[in-house]
């Protein structure tokens, strides 16, 4: 412990070494020394380097999200909303109010498909209070016929896969044999 405190004293440091008396194991408590660079107000803008301001990062401009505030349009909001459903802008005549107070069962007379009229009301109560700003939400790829058909899709590959194996081994067999190679 000596040594160590020995040592620190004779290397110029702005550290000075005050020795703990908790305990005789204990290893020195280094604190800083007060100077009048320290007592500096906080409100002193920070030192810059050429190497800091050359790191400074370009930030994105600042773009105001879609809401209901400043979508005033139907095809403006069917184009943000995305999945091609500003095709179905006719059946509302173009008339965001007529959107806004279109009912399910006159979404389905006018011939608007199930999965497009549950993602266009989906989007209709999120407009009308301010939910999330409009954009495209993208639909799930199912991999492998979904969660629920998955074994079975995968079993029914399996058994092409062996089916097409098996022909293509007695295609081959029967080919040798054509040519005199397998005697039987």
């Amino acid at each position: 412990m000596f040594r160590t405190l020995i040592r620190s004293l004779r290397q110029p440091s702005i550290y000075k070494a005050t020795p703990s008396v908790r305990c005789l194991a204990s290893t020195p408590v280094f604190r800083f020394p007060e100077t009048s660079e320290q007592s500096t107000s906080l409100t002193q803008a920070p030192l810059s380097t050429p190497s800091t301001e050359s790191k400074k990062l370009k930030s994105k401009p600042i773009v105001e999200p879609r809401t209901r505030h400043n979508t005033h349009t139907l095809e403006e909001f069917l184009t943000l909303i995305g999945r091609n459903c500003i095709e179905h802008s006719d059946v509302f005549e173009g008339s965001l109010e007529k959107f806004l107070k279109t009912s399910s069962l006159e979404m389905k007379e006018a011939g608007i498909e199930t999965r497009t009229r549950r993602y266009l009301l989906r989007w209709r109560h999120k407009f009308v209070n301010d939910l999330e700003p409009l954009r495209e939400h993208k639909r799930g790829k199912k991999r492998n016929g979904g969660e629920r058909k998955q074994k079975a899709v995968l079993g029914v590959r399996r058994a092409k896969k062996k089916l097409e194996e098996r022909n293509e081994y007695n295609r081959l067999e029967a080919e040798a044999e054509a040519r005199g190679e397998r005697v039987f």
